[in-house]
């Protein structure tokens, strides 16, 4: 209990977004949603990180990676990390610890998750991020957002039986995940990341991720009154207040109110 009492903790402090419906849901799919928040999370501040370099991104999200897919231990992360221990945060030292909160018959599958993820994330932290087009743009968030929500899919299955449309579920991340870029363009900007395609404009960014939108709705819908769909609603709503106000403040600055527009 008390490992889940500070995982809860470090969830608040990264997001308020999630912490609510984190810590709302019941054990034991408790332990597994916030293992697997901290995971992304811990995985994301890597491939984010301001200072490291593209080629240590690369060894340390391939080191996790490799690590989750074997039998791993605590030290095992302090092993790979121990050359970082100063630079990286403290939500991505202690994935070790993170790894030890799902119950051991789902565990594997949230493993399984983020060892993809994190050797996905560790080519397009080599290839500098690179969006040139839609296709790229939905391998991306696909790869970084998709892959969570066929997770948190199978969790509700595990836990209760639920069952959803794991076509819609991808959307419901592709969803998430485009708003963040609309939203985030100038932080993103600022770091020298761009997942805008070349020759988008707010109005296309929007419109990919109001159609997202449409088939979160959709997954939200089918979902009986439980947890998974109390998990879902709440962020769904930001997303879509989000892009509704982002694309409005974009929409603006590219008709001449600023000399932003498409930084490629």
């Amino acid at each position: 209990m008390a490992l889940l009492d500070d995982a809860h903790a470090v969830v608040r402090e990264y997001s308020t977004t999630w912490y609510g419906p984190v810590i709302g849901t019941p054990a034991p799919l408790n332990e597994a949603v916030t293992c697997a928040y901290l995971l992304m999370r811990a995985i994301d501040e890597i491939e984010d990180h301001s200072s490291l370099a593209a080629e240590d991104k690369g060894v340390l999200l391939r080191g996790v990676g490799r690590l989750l897919q074997t039998r791993f231990t605590e030290s095992d992360f302090a092993t790979l990390f121990r050359e970082h221990v100063g630079v990286l945060p403290a939500v991505t030292l202690r994935i070790g610890e993170w790894t030890a909160l799902p119950p051991p018959d789902i565990g594997p599958r949230v493993y399984e998750t983020f060892a993809t993820m994190a050797e996905r994330m560790a080519q397009w932290a080599a290839g500098g991020f690179t969006v040139r087009t839609g296709t790229d743009l939905d391998r991306y968030t696909y790869a970084v957002s998709g892959t969570l929500v066929l997770l948190l899919s199978d969790l509700w299955a595990w836990h209760d039986g639920t069952r959803t449309d794991r076509t819609l579920g991808v959307a419901y991340g592709r969803a998430l995940q485009s708003v963040n870029i609309l939203i985030d363009r100038d932080e993103d900007a600022a770091r020298g990341v761009d997942f805008w395609p070349d020759g988008w404009g707010a109005a296309d960014l929007a419109a990919y991720a109001r159609r997202e939108l449409s088939g979160a709705d959709a997954y939200l819908a089918a979902l009986s009154d439980g947890p998974a769909r109390a998990f879902c609603a709440e962020p769904l709503a930001r997303a879509h207040w989000a892009v509704r106000t982002a694309s409005r403040h974009l929409d603006h600055r590219e008709d001449g109110h600023d000399s932003g527009g498409n930084t490629r």
